[in-house]
C-alpha cells in the first residue's frame, strides 16, 4: 500500500521549528558551549529548553511532531484488566540513554544499572550526587538517597507508561499542564519502611517495597490491617489490599503528560475532565457558574462554598482544614514564627515560597517596564496591533452592588471597588476575613459576594462563642515528650506530652493549710458487769475529759 502524502502545512510546520532551532544553536557562543559541555548545569539546562522546543505545539495537537527515525507515538486501547500488563512502552529517559522495553522487571534492571553513571561533583569538603533523568536534576549529598530516587524513576516510568495507554482506553484527552516538571520527584529523604506489626525490615527500592506489604496481605488469616495503629477489618482481601495503599503510598496509574501519578483510574480521569470542560455543560455550579465536566466534580466543586471548620481565634470559617490552617498562619500566629523565608535582596520576609517568588521580581520590574516602554516605541502600528491580538483574553470588569442602576460605577480591578465600597458605602468585612471576594454575574460583570455558606453546627459555634478579636497564638512553648506504650494491631505507639516548667510552676504554689482544732467535748464511757452467759448485770456512766486515739 502505497504512503499517503504528508500534509503541507504539516510539513512546513516542521520545517519552520528546524529553522528556529539551527538559528538558535548558531547564535550560541561556540567557546562558551565547549568550556561548558561537562557542567551539569549546563546539560539539565539543555535538556528542559529540549522539552520545551518538542512541546511547543498546538494545543489541539495530540503529540509532539516525531524525529527523524522515531517511531511515531499513539495511546493504545487495551481490555482495562489488562491496562497495567499489556503493550507498556517503557522509556529510559537517562541522558543519552535510547533504550526501551516492554518487560517491566528488564526495565528496572537496567535502570539500577545507571547508578553508576551518575554525576558527582566534588568539592573540598562534601561529595554531590546529580541525577541524569531528562528534566529532573536532583542533587543530594547521600548515596542512598539518589539510590532510592533512581528506583522511584523506574516505578514512576512505569505509572507514566500505564496513563499512556489509559487516555485511549479511557477515552481521555490529552493534559495541558505544563510538562517540564513531569520528573521531577517527591522527596524520599529516608528508607521505604513496613510498620506491619512485628516487621520492621527498611528498603531503597519502591517497587520491592510494596511488593513486601503485598506478602504480607496475602498470608493474613483474619483479612486484618495490621499496619501499626489501624486494626481494620475486611470481608474482602482485594478491599485490605486498597486499604493499605493508603498507608504505603502506592500509585497505580499516572497522567504521561505533566507525571502527577494517583492511586486510581478514576483521579487521572478526573485531572484529565478538569481542563478540559465545555462551556456550554449542563453541569454548572449555581453560587458562582463555573462549569464542570460530571455531575460528581460538580459535588467536589461546591463543597469549596460551604466552610465545614471554624476558627478559634476569630469570626473566621473555612472550607477545608488546610483553607484553616493558611488562615490561622498569616493572621494569628506571630511574623517572628510565620515569615520564614527570607528575601536575598531586602529585609521583606514572606510565608511561604510563593509569597517569596512574587515578591522577588518587585525590585527588576522598574527596569524591566522601562525596556519595554523603550521596545514598544520602536514597534511600528502594526506590530501593535498584532501583539493585541496574541492576548485575546478579556478583561474583568467589577460593578458596584449598591450604586443606583444609573450611576453603576465599574472598576477595572477588584482593589479599587473595594477602597469605593469601604470609603463611600461605609461596607466592612467581618473579623478574620482579609478581603472582599468578587463572583461573575448573569451580565459578565464581577461583583461583590453578599452570601456565606456555612454549615450549621459552625455557624452556631461561631454566634455562641465569639467574643471579639482574639489573641494571637504563642508560638514559645516546650514540650516534654515520653513513650509510655509500644504499637499493637490495634493502636499505635503511646506517647504522654506534657509542657516543660509545669511541675516547677506547681511546685512553686504554697499550698494553704489549716489547723484544725478538736471540738471542746466530754466523753462518755459506760462500764457494764455481766455474767457467765454475758447478761448485764449491772452498768454505770463515766464522764472523762482525756481523749484516746
Amino acid at each position: 500500500m502505497a504512503e499517503e502524502p504528508e500534509n503541507p502545512s504539516v510539513k512546513k510546520l516542521k520545517l519552520l521549528r528546524c529553522m528556529d532551532w539551527l538559528q538558535k544553536q548558531n547564535s550560541l557562543d561556540t567557546k562558551k558551549l565547549q568550556q561548558n559541555k561537562n557542567d551539569i548545569q549546563f546539560i539539565i539546562q539543555t535538556n528542559a529548553d529540549r522539552k520545551n522546543f518538542l512541546l511547543s505545539v498546538a494545543e489541539d495537537e495530540a503529540t509532539v511532531p516525531d524525529g527523524v527515525h522515531e517511531p511515531s507515538l499513539e495511546p493504545k486501547a487495551v481490555p482495562l484488566h489488562r491496562l497495567r500488563t499489556e503493550s507498556l512502552r517503557l522509556d529510559c529517559e537517562w541522558q543519552g540513554c535510547t533504550w526501551h522495553f516492554t518487560d517491566y522487571e528488564e526495565f528496572h534492571k537496567h535502570i539500577r544499572s545507571h547508578i553508576s553513571n551518575l554525576h558527582v561533583i566534588q568539592t573540598d569538603e562534601s561529595v554531590e550526587y546529580v541525577c541524569l533523568w531528562d528534566v529532573c536534576g536532583h542533587k543530594t549529598s547521600e548515596f542512598n538517597e539518589m539510590v532510592r530516587h533512581i528506583n522511584y524513576h523506574a516505578y514512576h516510568a512505569r505509572l507514566m507508561a500505564i496513563g499512556f495507554n489509559g487516555r485511549a482506553t479511557l477515552n481521555l484527552v490529552r493534559c495541558k499542564k505544563d510538562s517540564s516538571k513531569r520528573n521531577q520527584l517527591p522527596p524520599l529523604m529516608s528508607e521505604h519502611t513496613c510498620m506491619w506489626v512485628g516487621c520492621e525490615e527498611k528498603f531503597n527500592c519502591v517497587q520491592t517495597f510494596f511488593d513486601h506489604v503485598k506478602h504480607h496481605i496475602k498470608y493474613s488469616e483474619r483479612k486484618l490491617c495490621s499496619w501499626a495503629g489501624c486494626g481494620l477489618t475486611f470481608t474482602r482481601r482485594g478491599l485490605l489490599s486498597m486499604h493499605v495503599r493508603a498507608h504505603t503510598g502506592e500509585r497505580l496509574i499516572a497522567c504521561f503528560h505533566c507525571g502527577q501519578h494517583f492511586a486510581s483510574n478514576r483521579k487521572l480521569a478526573d485531572h484529565l475532565r478538569r481542563q478540559n470542560v465545555y462551556p456550554n455543560s449542563s453541569y454548572s455550579c449555581s453560587v458562582c457558574g463555573v462549569s464542570c465536566a460530571t455531575e460528581y466534580l460538580l459535588r467536589e466543586h461546591a463543597r469549596q462554598h460551604v466552610s465545614a471548620y471554624a476558627c478559634a481565634l476569630c469570626d473566621m470559617s473555612a472550607p477545608t482544614p488546610a483553607a484553616l490552617a493558611q488562615h490561622v498562619r498569616y493572621r494569628h500566629l506571630p511574623a517572628a514564627h510565620a515569615r520564614t523565608h527570607a528575601c536575598p535582596h531586602c529585609d521583606y520576609r514572606a510565608v511561604n515560597r510563593s509569597d517569596l517568588r512574587k515578591h522577588i521580581p518587585t525590585h527588576t520590574r522598574k527596569r524591566k517596564r522601562i525596556k519595554n516602554e523603550n521596545v514598544d516605541d520602536d514597534l511600528s502600528d502594526e506590530e501593535n496591533s498584532e501583539a493585541e491580538a496574541k492576548d485575546p483574553k478579556p478583561k474583568k470588569k467589577y460593578a458596584c452592588h449598591m450604586c443606583p442602576e444609573k450611576h453603576t460605577k465599574v472598576f477595572s480591578r477588584g482593589s479599587r471597588l473595594t477602597t469605593h465600597l469601604v470609603n463611600v458605602h461605609g461596607a466592612q468585612w467581618p473579623f478574620g476575613h482579609s478581603r472582599f471576594r468578587y463572583q461573575i454575574s448573569e451580565d459578565g460583570m464581577y461583583r461583590l459576594t453578599t452570601t456565606r455558606y456555612e454549615v450549621l453546627e459552625v455557624s452556631k459555634k461561631i454566634v455562641d462563642g465569639y467574643s471579639g478579636p482574639k489573641e494571637s497564638l504563642k508560638t514559645s512553648f516546650e514540650f516534654n515528650i515520653k513513650q509510655v506504650a509500644e504499637a499493637t494491631e490495634t493502636a499505635p505507639r503511646r506517647f504522654e506530652i506534657t509542657l516543660k516548667g509545669d511541675d516547677e510552676e506547681n511546685s512553686s504554689i504554697p499550698m494553704k493549710t489549716e489547723k484544725i482544732e478538736p471540738p471542746e467535748a466530754s466523753v462518755e464511757i459506760t462500764m457494764c458487769d455481766v455474767d457467765e452467759e454475758g447478761n448485764i448485770i449491772s452498768s454505770e456512766v463515766i464522764n472523762s475529759d482525756v481523749v484516746y486515739t
